[in-house]
């Protein structure tokens, strides 16, 4: 079904989506979808919390560099844009912005609070550094055509790690990198 999702968004704003159309193109019958979902905005909820699940494993991906960290992240974002430009642009998901923070603050604050004992940095610095990041994906998701991801993990690398340095953090210190 969220290939069917996922084709209709090609061409249709989430709230233009019929369920008959979706479970057509997904050829499942609609007592199976309503087996599953209650509603239509069920069906959607379940296919945000699906790929933000899936974002929330790329955010514990082990890396060997920061570098390399941004880049898994920026892949699966560009591998799956058209939900994430879908739950950018839609009225649907106000959580969206909410859930991406989530995401991403306690792994920085942890960190800056470990190094530095100073819960007002490590929570404004934390949430600085996040909300840069969601910022710069979803100018990213509205870009046509969309940049490449590896460009966008050089360039919130070489950011990130400067706004570290500026605090006199590391960002190489953060993540779990593998050991080489």
């Amino acid at each position: 079904m969220l290939e069917a999702f996922a084709y209709f968004l090609t061409f249709k704003t989430v709230e233009e989506i019929k369920v008959s159309e979706l479970i057509r193109k997904a050829e499942v019958s609609r007592s199976t979808f309503y087996r599953l979902f209650e509603t239509k905005e069920e069906f959607f909820q379940w296919g945000l919390d699906y790929h933000m699940k899936g974002l929330s494993g790329v955010a514990k991906y082990t890396a060997n560099s920061p570098l390399e960290f941004y880049h898994h992240y920026f892949i699966y974002i560009y591998d799956h844009a058209i939900y994430f430009k879908t739950f950018n642009n839609s009225s649907m998901w106000p959580q969206f912005h909410y859930k991406m923070n989530q995401i991403g603050i306690d792994v920085y604050r942890n960190f800056i609070y470990s190094k530095t004992s100073d819960q007002t940095l490590s929570q404004v610095l934390s949430n600085y550094v996040v909300n840069a990041h969601i910022g710069v994906v979803m100018a990213w998701l509205n870009e046509k055509p969309l940049q490449s991801p590896d460009k966008l993990a050089e360039l919130v690398t070489a950011m990130t790690t400067s706004v570290f340095a500026s605090q006199q953090l590391s960002l190489e210190e953060v993540f779990p990198y593998k050991q080489s």
